[in-house]
């Protein structure tokens, strides 16, 4: 692998909620990702990525510094059960945590994060130079990152969070029925059967879900409509070929595969089961895609089990520069084989933890008295329990027993307040 000779310009672009199997280039029977598909031959993407946590605050903060939740601190919601819902807000992360930003400002770096997702900033305010919070739908925030573009006149490294796939959901009129008619429901585009004793199955839930899964699949296709125009843009702009894209997501989203085992065995002060992220640590909340594209990155499918803690050290690699241990590992050398990926950090109910290593997961949830071994399926989704204690212990044993210093919990502003319950946060 060569370093460029020019330092090339970074872009991090999170899909909030994105699901990795929602891409059609992964087997999903609907288009919702062409240009995401298209870039896949000529990238160095992940087909089993995983996030660190099943919701945004820990995920980014992750994300950003390439360590796991225990060992940033950052975004972690205190007490047991955790509840989000009732204002208890995550940590900030811990100024003494390098991210990305710290690293690339120091070597001459312009450094942006512009938002749609409140969540996204929420333990990581003042960590780029420029912030800004944008709700609006992508294509804003598109426009707010090419204007920022513009005024640099050296290497950047920017960070984009779009929000259009999180609740509620973001569809432009054009695209609404772009998978076929969508049902007549109130409210579709936030979420609804949640709760332990609603009518999951009946004629009005199948209704509400066959219009809730279309327009996330439409929200998804807007998004891959809106990345093909950035990449677009910044050709136009003379960039493309001196910058390194990253596309990801920060966590998956669950339509009500897991409701019954939920319901069944675990707590959630919320009595919410089965939809949204936040409160589990299932694959359908934690398989996120990971596509790297730019000077000097390899194509290459990675197929083993990744994190996305595996960013940081990736770039730094690319860029020729080298930081303190991490959680994460390059991907850009050889395979990163057989080791384990963890996920923890959850905000609703116990604690979980998660350790996935090749084709086995061991979730631990203590304070709900559960331990599962799962056989993971080809498409890296559980497919059955698997009772074998000594497996059981060895992947337990790969848990670490310590948690790092945890950041200061974040204030309870009215603002704050606001934002998280438009966003289905908080009650």
């Amino acid at each position: 692998m060569s370093v460029p000779a020019a330092r090339p310009n970074v872009v991090l672009i999170t899909v909030d909620c994105l699901r990795r199997d929602r891409l059609s280039a992964y087997g999903y029977e609907r288009p919702t990702t062409p240009f995401l598909d298209s870039l896949l031959g000529g990238a160095l993407h992940a087909t089993s990525a995983h996030s660190a946590s099943s919701w945004t605050c820990p995920s980014v903060c992750s994300l950003l510094t390439g360590l796991y939740p225990h060992r940033h601190g950052g975004g972690l919601v205190p007490g047991e059960p955790k509840n989000l819902s009732k204002r208890n807000l995550p940590t900030k992360l811990p100024a003494e945590v390098r991210t990305i930003a710290d690293h690339l400002s120091e070597r001459g770096y312009a450094t942006a994060a512009i938002g749609a997702v409140w969540n996204a900033h929420l333990p990581l305010a003042g960590r780029f130079a420029d912030m800004a919070m944008i709700e609006k739908p992508a294509d804003r925030l598109m426009r707010r990152s090419l204007e920022w573009i513009r005024r640099q006149d050296g290497p950047f490294l920017l960070w984009l969070h779009l929000g259009d796939t999180h609740e509620p959901l973001d569809v432009p009129a054009d695209l609404r029925e772009v998978f076929g008619p969508v049902p007549r429901v109130r409210r579709a585009t936030t979420w609804a059967f949640t709760k332990a004793g609603d009518a999951v199955g009946s004629e009005e839930f199948l209704r509400y879900r066959d219009a809730r899964i279309r327009l996330y699949d439409a929200s998804v296709r807007s998004v891959d409509r809106e990345i093909e125009g950035f990449f677009a843009d910044l050709g136009r702009l003379g960039l493309r070929d001196r910058t390194v894209v990253v596309v990801t997501s920060d966590h998956g989203e669950e339509f009500w595969e897991h409701r019954d085992e939920e319901a069944e065995s675990f707590t959630d002060p919320r009595d919410v089961y089965g939809t949204g992220h936040g409160h589990h640590l299932f694959q359908v909340h934690l398989l996120v895609p990971l596509i790297v594209v730019g000077p000097g990155v390899p194509a290459r499918a990675v197929d083993q089990n990744v994190s996305l803690v595996d960013v940081v050290p990736t770039l730094l690699e690319l860029l020729g520069e080298r930081s303190e241990p991490l959680d994460g590992r390059s991907l850009l050398g050889g395979r990163p084989g057989g080791r384990p990926v963890f996920a923890e950090a959850i905000a609703y109910g116990f604690e979980k933890r998660a350790v996935i290593e090749g084709e086995r997961k061991l979730l631990s949830a203590p304070g709900d008295g559960v331990e599962r071994m799962y056989a993971l399926g080809p498409d890296r989704r559980e497919a059955g329990i698997v009772d074998d204690p000594s497996e059981a212990a060895r992947l337990r044993s790969l848990f670490s027993p310590s948690q790092s210093d945890v950041g200061e919990q974040i204030e309870a502003t009215d603002e704050i307040i606001e934002h998280l319950r438009g966003l289905g946060y908080l009650e």
